[in-house]
């Protein structure tokens, strides 16, 4: 009887602990407001006015990371940027084997970069606030012949004054939004922005249009690992019931 309720006491607690996804590594990540990359990077510098980057886990490879947002400030219409180089299940399967994606209609005012950090010009081209608007990592093709080492990086100019956020997530965000997957694990991290007009509303405009807000989704992942805790409960009131 004793070991029965351990049993499904322990049962309970595996299917109810959340699982981690993704295991992402940060290797560099940097700031740009109004053409200012060197007062806030990885490495060169540790402010800039209006930013707030206390909601974005700084910590660099090769521990694991918690993603996190980043929130610029600005007083009149003016533009912002971020860049960001992750790597996904590195621990199992190293930096490249990675793609990137892009997903919903561009709004206008905002702008973006995907490509390998170490041949491309990405890092250069955010630094002069001039994203290209193009995915050069979007095909993933297997271990035996790896593809892609992916960063990324998103802008905004806005047209008049506001907070802008910038937000790195495992949850699948709404509008226009970029996505970076591990090929072998199937894993996702997700870079999307929203933007609030000073006393306006959230989701405000970015260049005269509707910024993007991240909207839980529920995922793939997601939907199976509550599948999964409905059936193993299920099975253990009929087991524990039983026994007691």
């Amino acid at each position: 009887m004793f070991r029965q309720v351990t049993f499904c006491a322990l049962l309970v607690f595996v299917v109810l602990v959340p699982s981690v996804f993704a295991d992402p590594v940060l290797n560099d990540w940097c700031v740009n407001v109004n053409g200012d990359t060197a007062s806030l990077c990885n490495g060169a510098g540790s402010s800039l006015s209006g930013v707030d980057a206390s909601g974005f886990d700084k910590t660099l490879s090769p521990s694991a990371n918690t993603l996190g947002s980043i929130s610029v400030t600005l007083t009149a219409a003016g533009y912002a940027s971020v860049y960001m180089d992750y790597d996904l299940d590195f621990a199992t399967f190293g930096s490249f084997q990675d793609s990137g994606a892009t997903h919903g209609a561009l709004p206008a005012g905002v702008s973006y970069e995907l490509d390998d950090p170490n041949t491309s010009n990405i890092f250069s081209d955010f630094a002069t606030s001039s994203l290209l608007n193009t995915n050069n990592v979007g095909t993933a093709s297997g271990p035996l012949t790896p593809c892609c080492d992916v960063s990324w990086a998103l802008g905004v100019q806005t047209t008049e004054a506001g907070t802008l956020k910038f937000t790195v997530s495992t949850v699948q965000p709404a509008g226009f939004y970029l996505q970076q997957t591990n090929f072998d694990a199937g894993d996702s991290i997700y870079l999307s922005e929203s933007f609030t007009p000073t006393g306006g509303s959230t989701g405000g405009t970015t260049g005269g249009t509707t910024g993007g807000t991240t909207v839980p989704e529920p995922s793939s992942w997601g939907l199976l690992g509550t599948s999964v805790v409905v059936l193993a409960l299920n099975g253990l009131r009929k087991r524990c019931s039983k026994s007691a």
